[in-house]
């Protein structure tokens, strides 16, 4: 099948590259979406989105469409450790905003429809072997095919295919991970919705952490972290699951008694680092521009909210003749780097459970001053005053 060039091609047809496609042709360019699966598909994920999520798909027009599916408004996340916990709300003036909780299977799909109702040209089942370049610049993607090589020009490439991005890989951009080096693994269960009173919630034990949140229709989806090199190479997902829930006793009572529905689902290593996210004639938004950990799950939050970003460099590039999407890595910066450093910050409590204890009774205590890192987890503050000196010292002191 031949397909046609366009002025934008985005590569991966999950939340960040649907979005980004979605905000072009909003405006609109001309947009070709190459998804090397088809839809709907099932994908890892905590599945638990802040309250800026909610924020992202209503600016993008989506949220209605998202709220059309199955879904569960979670009054928050209950974080536990060592005996400890903390009630993460979100307080917004006199009230609280919501969490969403629904089953990424539905939440692609949703916004891979909305995509195609803007305008997107969306083509399922076609696999991306790299980019294209012609005189120092990305002008397009290589696809590999039963009758060989196709190449597919573009003014502008967008890579938005994950944490594997084929799109990083062939421009060189991947940087190697030492740490952290962890292995994320996904279930969900029916029969625990009750013991959950409309919450998140996180636990944390030793060498290894599980979130649990209701994703509608009387599911809740349970997802497991731990080291990478913990799981033998033979040893089934779901075996290693259930032996390493064993390890996060507050989430196995929860989900004791509780009917595993589906396969165990796994990905890892988590972490992604890439050089740059931004170069004459391409970008890369969503994970494929870098990945932490799942633990505070920002995830979606960043691909969203990095697709607005790329579609406003994009725009901006092509309105003015250029093929270099200027501001997009010191807009990237400007809007993560904070989130990135509290992420970072929260990543060294995990790896000593009895500190984060006394970090999450800390906050627990002066919960009426918690608002700024509440904020900045529920991705609708800014996490700048959530990571000064000051501020961290006047939550944790003794």
């Amino acid at each position: 099948m031949s397909l046609p060039d366009a002025e934008v091609i985005v590569v991966g047809g999950g939340p960040a590259g649907a979005a980004t496609a979605a905000h072009l042709a909003r405006g609109g360019r001309d947009v070709l979406l190459l998804e090397k699966g088809a839809f709907p598909r099932q994908k890892p994920c905590g599945e638990y989105y802040s309250p800026g999520v909610a924020d992202t798909l209503a600016r993008l027009g989506a949220l209605d469409r998202v709220l059309s599916e199955e879904h569960e408004l979670l009054g928050g996340m209950r974080v536990s450790a060592g005996g400890s916990a903390f009630m993460l709300s979100y307080p917004e003036g006199q009230g609280l905003r919501r969490a969403l909780g629904v089953k990424r299977y539905h939440l692609d799909r949703a916004l891979l429809d909305h995509a195609r109702s803007c305008g997107v040209c969306v083509e399922e089942r076609v696999g991306v072997a790299g980019t294209a370049l012609e005189g120092g610049r990305v002008a397009g993607v290589r696809l590999r095919g039963a009758s060989g090589e196709e190449v597919l020009r573009s003014r502008f490439v967008v890579g938005a295919d994950g944490r594997h991005s084929k799109v990083a890989r062939s421009l060189g951009l991947v940087l190697p991970v030492r740490w952290p080096r962890r292995l994320g693994l996904h279930a969900h269960y029916v029969g625990a919705v009750g013991r959950l009173d409309g919450l998140g919630e996180m636990h944390v034990g030793e060498g290894a952490y599980c979130g649990l949140a209701p994703v509608g229709g009387n599911l809740v989806v349970a997802g497991l972290v731990s080291s990478m090199g913990e799981k033998p190479s033979g040893e089934p997902a779901a075996r290693f699951f259930d032996r390493k829930l064993g390890y996060v006793p507050g989430a196995a009572r929860r989900l004791e008694g509780a009917r595993r529905i589906g396969p165990v689902r796994g990905v890892g290593p988590l972490a992604h680092r890439v050089s740059r996210s931004v170069g004459p004639g391409y970008l890369l938004v969503g994970d494929a521009a870098g990945y932490l950990d799942p633990f505070t799950g920002e995830g979606v939050h960043r691909a969203l909210r990095g697709a607005e970003l790329a579609a406003e460099a994009i725009e901006n590039a092509l309105r003015a003749g250029s093929a270099l999407p200027t501001g997009y890595q010191k807009a990237r910066e400007h809007v993560f780097a904070d989130k990135e450093r509290l992420t970072l910050l929260i990543q060294c409590l995990l790896g000593s459970p009895r500190v984060l204890a006394y970090a999450l009774g800390r906050l627990e205590k002066r919960n009426h001053q918690a608002g700024r890192i509440k904020g900045a987890l529920g991705d609708y503050r800014p996490a700048g005053p959530a990571i000064r000196p000051s501020y961290l010292l006047s939550l944790l002191r003794p």
